[in-house]
């Protein structure tokens, strides 16, 4: 059961607000590739899961009962890492690749489906056990 209960639901949380954070993050570069000088920002999906991530785990539950589940500690979600390549500067001092930005926005937001899905599979078997369990 404590596997149910796993900090699991904390790593998707924060995966999933760093989903919405990169889209964000995308749509303004896409959103300034016509502007002169505009820099595109280069940062990806785990630069913001390292930072909500580690923003989640320094919050932890108040043990206020011993029989309450105890977090297992354990970790479900693995990254990778997507270099880029330096970006070329157009004539008009603007960083910003469309396609190469387009295809990331519809990348992240296929994960980020794939995590909500996850979240709700997970909900939906402690909602099933909740309902069960009463038999």
């Amino acid at each position: 059961m404590s596997g149910l209960f796993s900090n699991s639901f904390q790593r998707l949380g924060a995966a999933a607000a760093s989903r919405e954070t990169y889209q964000t993050v995308i749509s303004s570069n896409i959103a300034n590739a016509d502007t002169p000088h505009f820099k595109a920002d280069k940062r990806n999906f785990s630069d913001f899961f390292k930072s909500k991530l580690s923003a989640s785990q320094s919050k932890s539950l108040a043990v206020t009962q011993q029989n309450h589940i105890q977090d297992t500690g354990s970790s479900g979600l693995s990254l990778s890492v997507f270099n880029r390549s330096e970006d070329e500067q157009r004539m008009d001092g603007n960083t910003v690749d469309v396609e190469h930005e387009m295809a990331m926005l519809a990348e992240n937001q296929l994960m980020y489906e794939l995590n909500m899905k996850i979240i709700q599979g997970r909900l939906s078997g402690i909602s099933n056990a909740i309902k069960d369990g009463g038999r």
